[in-house]
C-alpha cells in the first residue's frame, strides 16, 4: 500500500516515517523510509491523528481481473497486488505496476553460495502450518541424492527448536531476527519454507544486482494464490485444501472452515517430500522441468 501511495504521488511524495518494533527490518526496505524504534507499527508520510489512513486488512481487497483480450483474463490474486490495486481504485489514478508491486529488502551479499539451501520452519501455528524438521531433513537428503555437489543446508527455526538427525548436516539457527534473515537468504540459491512471514521475506530479498533466491512456500491451510508475494521467484506447493481456498478466494479463519476435517487433504505434513524436492530443484535450475 505504501508503494502504491508512493507511485501515485511521486512528485509530492515525502520520505516515509516508520515507528515500531520492526525498525531494523524496515530500514532495509527499498522504499524511502526513516525508522524509529518503538512499539506497534506505524508507517506514513505524517504520523499524526489527523493524517489520512489506509488500513491493510487482508479480508478487504478482492481478487481483481484485467481483460487482456477477448480470450485472456489476467487474475490479480496475490495479496500485495490486491492492496496496490485497491489504492489505485480508491485514488482513481492509474499506477505503473502490472504485477509484483512489493518493495524489496536490501542485502549487501553479492552472490549466493552454490547449492546452499535455507529451510524456514518458523511459523505462527506450529501445530497446523509447520512442515516439520524431519520432513525438511528428508528434502535435504533427496536433493543430495539427486544432484552431486557440495551442499549446505541451514534451517531458520524458533527458539528451542530440537536439532535434526545428525546424518542430515543441517545447521539450525534458532530465533534469528528478521533483519538478519535477509542476509542469510541472500546467501542461498533456494529457500523452502512454511507459509510464514520469513518465507515471504525471502522472496523479497534483493542482492545488489537485483537478484534473489528462488523460494518455495508450503501451503496447508491458506490459499496459496493469495498469501504469496507475487514475485516471479516465489513459488508454491499446496495441499488440496489450500487449492480450494484459492479457487473460492476463501479463508478458514474468516469463513469458519475447519480444515482438520479434511484429514490428509489439508495436512501440510502429508505433502510428499520427493514432490517438493523435485519442484524446488526445478525452480533453482538444478535440473530441467
Amino acid at each position: 500500500m505504501a508503494q502504491a501511495l508512493h507511485d501515485a504521488t511521486r512528485e509530492q511524495f515525502t520520505r516515509l516515517e516508520y515507528r515500531g518494533a520492526r525498525a531494523e527490518l524496515i530500514s532495509r526496505c527499498t522504499l524511502p523510509v526513516t525508522t524509529t524504534p518503538g512499539s506497534g507499527h506505524q508507517l506514513g508520510t505524517t504520523i499524526s491523528g489527523s493524517a489520512p489512513a489506509f488500513s491493510a486488512i487482508p479480508e478487504t481487497p478482492p481478487t481483481l481481473l484485467d481483460l487482456v483480450d477477448a480470450d485472456v483474463v489476467q487474475v490479480h490474486a496475490a495479496l500485495p497486488m490486491r492492496y496496490y490495486l485497491d489504492i489505485e481504485q480508491t485514488l482513481g489514478v492509474r499506477l505503473p505496476a502490472e504485477a509484483d508491486p512489493c518493495p524489496r529488502f536490501r542485502s549487501a551479499v553479492p552472490v549466493p553460495e552454490p547449492l546452499h539451501v535455507v529451510f524456514v520452519s518458523t511459523t505462527s501455528r506450529p501445530d497446523r502450518k509447520d512442515y516439520g524438521i524431519d520432513n525438511f531433513s528428508a528434502i535435504a537428503q533427496l536433493l543430495v541424492a539427486r544432484h552431486p555437489g557440495t551442499w549446505r543446508f541451514t534451517l531458520v527455526a524458533p527458539p528451542g527448536q530440537p536439532p535434526p538427525a545428525p546424518s542430515t548436516h543441517i545447521r539450525v539457527v534458532p530465533g534469528l531476527p528478521a533483519a538478519d534473515c535477509i542476509d542469510l537468504f541472500a546467501t542461498a540459491e533456494l529457500v523452502v519454507g512454511n507459509d510464514t512471514g520469513l518465507t515471504h521475506l525471502a522472496a523479497l530479498t534483493s542482492r545488489p544486482d537485483g537478484s534473489g533466491p528462488q523460494v518455495v512456500g508450503l501451503y496447508g491451510r491458506h490459499g496459496h494464490a493469495k498469501w504469496i508475494t507475487g514475485s516471479s521467484a516465489h513459488h508454491a506447493v499446496a495441499t488440496p485444501f489450500s487449492h480450494l481456498m484459492s479457487i473460492a478466494d476463501a479463508c478458514p479463519v474468516r469463513d469458519g472452515y475447519d480444515d482438520t476435517i479434511w484429514s490428509a487433504a489439508s495436512n501440510l505434513r502429508a505433502l510428499p517430500a520427493d514432490v517438493i524436492a523435485d519442484f524446488a530443484g526445478q525452480c533453482a535450475g538444478w535440473w530441467p522441468q
